[in-house]
């Protein structure tokens, strides 16, 4: 009987640990971080502007992004992957939507 409760315990622990992985991690959170690290001296605090146009409010998709991230446009220049990766581009995507508005 003991054995049959230590056995469940194992296996409901590690159900709970495969669920919690499969979660989805904070994107915006961590677009946070990635933001102030590579974007926000152009850019401003909260993306409001500064040496750099605002970018709020966002409406770009993650693939735009990463084009006009990695190619440069205008006063913008190319930023390497070694800088900023493409996940920490699709964290900032989703931070920059989190800062934008829903529509009414």
């Amino acid at each position: 009987m003991i054995r049959f409760f230590v056995v469940s315990g194992l296996a409901a622990m590690l159900a709970l640990t495969i669920h919690a992985s499969a979660l989805p991690t904070d994107d915006a959170a961590a677009g946070t971080k990635a933001f102030e690290r590579v974007c926000q001296v152009c850019h401003g605090e909260n993306a409001k502007g500064g040496a750099g146009p605002s970018l709020v409010p966002f409406d770009r998709d993650v693939e735009d992004v990463l084009a006009i991230v990695r190619e440069g446009t205008g006063e913008m220049p190319p930023v390497s992957a070694e800088r900023v990766s493409d996940d920490d581009i699709r964290a900032i995507v989703a931070y920059l939507k989190s800062l934008t508005p829903p529509a009414r």
